[in-house]
């Protein structure tokens, strides 16, 4: 029957219209812990993750009972993903997960959320690794089962004459770093020593020791030197391990997908700098050297101007919409263009259809946007339901809001609900709210009936997936006793709710039902 089904969703895969979202697979069940998870973050590469995992069974067998193996699929709506999830049947170590809120490299932070282990390999879905490389990596983790070091090993090429043991922190052409050799790597046997960085097709630590990767990197680029120096600022370093050897396929001529433009590395090396508090000198100058001064200065401005734009504050940015609504979904996705939002960072994820009560599937929606920030550890979610519509002078008032809510605790701040009523005093939607002493453009929420453009602290993360069902069924009860999620929301005793004043969001439509009914 597994069979059948995997068969079906692949020719509605091949069948399906372009104009309409392809069905996702469902997450694999939970694994059971083991010592190492061997995770891929892949995108529309099924060979590649076939034959890694078919290799790391094959040519170690001496440690597979301590491996899970886990695959996160960058595009689940793809023409790989249910070929991908099929895997589970061939390779019962294997759990499939569908992910696309984060699009390219920061998407192998979602391996280190998933494992069910104490420690996790993170691999490129194109590498194979030598025989014996992984029994030294568990014999090192046996070892150091503490450690919060950063552990790598040497890239090997084909031909097996050349061996990359770190890369040199200098530019080259449009890449901070420069494959290199210390002699101290060229032997299998050789003990662990420090390195500075490498290059992150295969990467290993303790999972309690990961630092994240930044959620606003997106395609490729910008990773390397910025990971480690993120575990130097933690007290730890980077280890090579000889014995850990790799190859990495680097041409895909049948890709689907190109990994990343100038202008998107550009981005993510700015976003790291800014992160860890570093200047932007040598890398503009780099690639000002590389693509000229007037197209390289464009890309700054943005990034400046993306910075300064309010709706960046919000960690993430999810956009709930029905399958068949992909009209609403690229007419949302324009407006938040035009209000200076990249594309990478504007999320769609399916609505659940409750058609016999859309109150259901709109709880049910929202609860899972909550669930996937959650797990992905962002500090803050804005939930846009598609009909979303953000007011003239929305960005101004929407900035004043949230520099007034900077130095106060907060769960839920309502961006708006009905065109007509913004003034101080009344919400959109007809809402009332509580004056908060020396802020003009917030109040407290006694009364919130709109969850159209609602902006979720991680505080109200918890609480909410611990109180909202996670299935139709229950949620059906759920709603009958609570008539919905926004009159729940107003039910809430928490005294950090707010809205901003005036409202910033209406919806295009009040006369038509939402886009979620």
């Amino acid at each position: 029957m597994a069979d059948e089904v995997g068969l079906a969703a692949l020719r509605e895969l091949v069948s399906a219209p372009g104009e309409r979202f392809r069905p996702r697979p469902e997450p694999g069940a939970a694994q059971e812990p083991r010592t190492l998870t061997v995770g891929m973050a892949t995108y529309d590469d099924y060979d590649g993750v076939y034959f890694t995992v078919a290799s790391l069974l094959l040519h170690h067998p001496e440690v597979r009972d301590r491996l899970n193996l886990l695959v996160i699929d960058n595009h689940p709506c793809g023409p790989h993903a249910w070929a991908l999830k099929r895997l589970e049947l061939d390779f019962p170590q294997l759990r499939y997960v569908p992910y696309d809120r984060r699009v390219g490299t920061a998407a192998r932070d979602r391996i280190f959320r998933e494992a069910a282990s104490g420690w996790v390999l993170c691999l490129d879905s194109h590498v194979q690794l030598a025989p014996g490389a992984l029994a030294a990596l568990l014999a090192y983790i046996d070892a150091h089962p503490d450690s919060g070091d950063l552990l790598q090993g040497p890239l090997v090429s084909a031909d097996g004459r050349r061996v990359s043991t770190h890369w040199e922190p200098r530019w080259e052409r449009l890449m901070f770093g420069s494959w290199a050799t210390d002699p101290r790597g060229l032997d299998p046997a050789a003990p662990p020593f420090e390195i500075g960085m490498q290059g992150l097709g295969l990467f290993a630590c303790r999972t309690d020791a990961w630092p994240g990767l930044n959620p606003a990197f997106a395609r490729h680029g910008g990773e390397e030197g910025h990971l480690h120096e993120k575990f130097r600022r933690a007290g730890h370093t980077t280890r090579c391990l000889p014995a850990v050897r790799w190859a990495h396929r680097f041409d895909r001529p049948r890709t689907s997908w190109t990994d990343s433009t100038w202008y998107q590395t550009l981005l993510n090396y700015l976003t790291g700098f800014d992160e860890l508090g570093q200047s932007h000198e040598e890398a503009v100058a780099q690639f000002t050297a590389v693509l000229g001064e007037k197209a390289v200065q464009q890309g700054v401005a943005d990034h400046r101007a993306e910075r300064r734009n309010p709706l960046h504050a919000f960690d993430g940015i999810t956009c709930i919409n029905l399958d068949e609504r992909a009209d609403r979904w690229q007419a949302l996705r324009g407006r938040l263009i035009a209000l200076g939002i990249r594309p990478e960072r504007i999320h769609r994820q399916p609505a659940t259809p409750t058609p016999a009560d859309p109150r259901v599937g709109r709880a049910l929606s929202h609860r899972r946007a909550v669930e996937q920030a959650h797990i992905d550890g962002l500090e803050s979610l804005l939930v846009l339901e598609d009909d979303a519509l953000f007011l003239p002078d929305a960005a101004a008032t929407l900035s004043a809001a949230l520099a007034e809510l900077a130095d106060l605790p907060w769960s839920l701040l309502h961006l708006g609900g009905a065109r007509g009523t913004a003034v101080p005093g009344r919400a959109l939607g007809g809402a009332r709210g509580t004056a908060v002493p020396g802020r003009a453009h917030i109040e407290t929420v006694t009364d919130v009936t709109a969850t159209h453009a609602l902006a979720y602290h991680r505080s109200a993360f918890g609480p909410l997936l611990d109180e909202l069902p996670d299935n139709v069924d229950e949620m059906t009860s759920w709603i009958h006793q609570h008539a919905g999620l926004a009159r729940y929301l107003a039910s809430w005793s928490r005294p950090d709710r707010y809205r901003t004043v005036p409202g910033v969001c209406d919806r295009t439509d009040r006369t038509q039902p939402v886009g979620l009914g």
